[in-house]
């Protein structure tokens, strides 16, 4: 563990020094044309994306980002809370995906998975959306099993050569069911190469209610106001968001720096025991972007702190005390990507990865049975991820595309020795406790990953795929790590949202998928109108 933080932390030190050397002893093309985009944004012929259309009028009619990919053929979702809604993939979703905000790989941190990847972004603010819902390439992959959503804000906007721009756009929506009221403001000044900006966004609705004639049991009201019988309990929430980012460009060279934060005030659940009391994220990332006369040249380095709390919302506090269950993690991440133009054979895309997650997980003590220690779920829980892939991809003539491509994963984790309430049923969860620290808890995975497509496009409004895969994903912190038999425990984990309870297993073994998938799509000749897609 030791050896692996060091690396990664000569690696995160040495990459301004390497992006410095690349600037200088690299020539640029002559002929510059540069967009506020990164020069390889929008390029993947094997990711479908949310229509321009679409997008823009799916992104103001909600607060749950999940939602604008709720047309994607081969995706669905289920709902959680109001801004938590979780995308499944042909069947396999959370953590078997891998979900990408501005580039960030971000974690839920909650041992009910409240707050996913896609919930740190707003509607509002989504500049595009990729999806790999069959083959995924190795470059987009990577300690998963499913497909790749990848999800990015709007790029930064500049003037032209000696011009100012200056921007501004307002948004909202409303609707009646759950007095549902959302807001969205976003400015920008820019010149020709500084393009400051800001955004914030806000959205909030109170408990829904039933269609008519259908009347739901209504949550538990003992102790609390009345409900009345169409009311669908823990359904209200409130959200705000906002961001301020900078960016500069220099001939063919982009730096972006964003600083976002999240406030939750409440989200309530209707599909868990608990509902989610406060979560706070911010979030600093950093993006480097240049062509140079081999290729491309693409960096990160990002971070993400998340506080979290868990209660049992007004709908349901009626067992005259709370549960209180806090979780603090914070993710870390560095990326680096060279892809190398090499004419007629194609292009060569290298790239390595440096994922890091520090969670902690413990519930406070309330008296009774819960006391009079903090019940720690999980302590110091560490999961690292190193990676590296190549990917070759080549055309032959106008209609024909094929890309392979390897890769090898490195996921290493770990946790602290835990401690329950002890009263109660402090003998047996002290029992517990002391047979899972006596454990030895470190883990070492290797994954090796493959991927092969071919893509074929006899007109402009059909395209064919065929792909083969082998895709690997080690277990989360939360499928490892939780130790508790006990009922009240094991419900406590239920990070699927099934209603039942979970207990981790430290020896569970990495996840291997194999994919085959054939696909025919059709749509309209700037495929953003109409399509229908065949998937095998």
């Amino acid at each position: 563990m030791r050896r692996a933080t060091c690396s990664g932390q000569r690696l995160l030190a040495a990459l301004p020094s390497l992006l410095a050397w690349a600037a200088v002893a690299q020539p640029a093309p002559q002929q510059v044309v540069v967009t506020g985009a990164p020069p390889a944004a929008e390029t993947d012929p094997f990711a479908q994306r949310v229509g321009k259309g679409p997008l823009a009028r799916a992104r103001n009619a909600s607060g749950d980002s999940a939602r604008l990919l709720q047309d994607i053929p081969g995706l669905s979702l289920y709902g959680a809370g109001g801004v938590s809604s979780l995308p499944v993939l042909r069947g396999l979703a959370d953590d078997r995906l891998r979900t990408q905000v501005d580039g960030m790989d971000l974690v839920a941190a909650c041992p009910n998975h409240m707050n996913p990847a896609l919930s740190y972004i707003d509607p509002s603010n989504v500049g595009s959306v990729k999806v790999y819902a069959g083959v995924t390439p190795v470059s987009a992959g990577g300690d998963s099993i499913g497909g790749t959503i990848q999800m990015e804000s709007a790029p930064p906007a500049f003037a032209a050569d000696n011009e100012t721009l200056v921007k501004a756009l307002v948004g909202g929506f409303a609707r009646s069911n759950g007095n549902a009221r959302g807001g969205n403001l976003s400015a920008t000044w820019a010149s020709d190469w500084l393009s400051v900006s800001a955004n914030a966004s806000t959205s909030r609705q109170a408990n829904l209610r039933a269609a008519r004639g259908f009347k739901p049991v209504a949550a538990g009201t003992e102790g609390g106001p009345p409900i009345p019988a169409d009311v669908i309990g823990s359904s209200a929430y409130s959200a705000r968001n906002g961001d301020v980012g900078i960016a500069v460009r220099q001939g063919e060279h982009l730096l972006q720096f964003k600083l976002g934060e999240q406030r939750l005030g409440f989200e309530g659940f209707p599909n868990q025991r608990m509902d989610m009391t406060a979560n706070r994220s911010r979030q600093l990332n950093l993006r480097y972007s240049g062509r140079f006369g081999w290729g491309e040249l693409q960096a990160r380095l990002f971070q993400q702190t998340v506080d979290h709390a868990m209660d049992m919302g007004p709908d349901r506090y009626h067992y005259g005390f709370g549960m209180p269950m806090l979780t603090e993690s914070t993710t870390r991440g560095a990326t680096l990507q060279a892809n190398l133009d090499l004419g007629e054979p194609g292009t060569v895309r290298l790239g390595v990865e440096r994922h890091t997650y520090l969670l902690y997980d413990w519930w406070p003590p309330v008296g009774g049975v819960m006391g009079p220690n903090a019940f720690w779920n999980i302590d110091f829980g560490r999961r690292n991820r190193s990676g590296a892939f190549a990917e070759w991809e080549w055309r032959a003539g106008s209609s024909w595309l094929t890309q392979v491509g390897v890769r090898s994963d490195h996921v290493r984790s770990d946790a602290a020795p835990v401690q329950g309430y002890d009263n109660g049923l402090g003998a047996l969860w002290g029992n517990e406790a002391a047979a899972f620290n006596a454990l030895d808890r470190r883990r070492s995975d290797r994954h090796w990953d493959a991927s092969a497509l071919v893509r074929h496009v006899p007109s402009e409004m059909l395209s064919l795929e065929a792909g083969l895969a082998r895709k690997t994903r080690s277990p989360s912190l939360y499928q490892r790590y939780p130790w508790s038999t006990q009922a009240m425990a094991a419900l406590m984990n239920n990070f699927v949202g099934d209603g039942n309870g979970y207990i981790g297993n430290p020896d569970l073994r990495p996840e291997v998928a194999h994919t085959a998938s054939l696909t025919a799509d059709w749509h309209d000749a700037q495929q953003q109108d109409w399509g229908l897609k065949l998937n095998l």
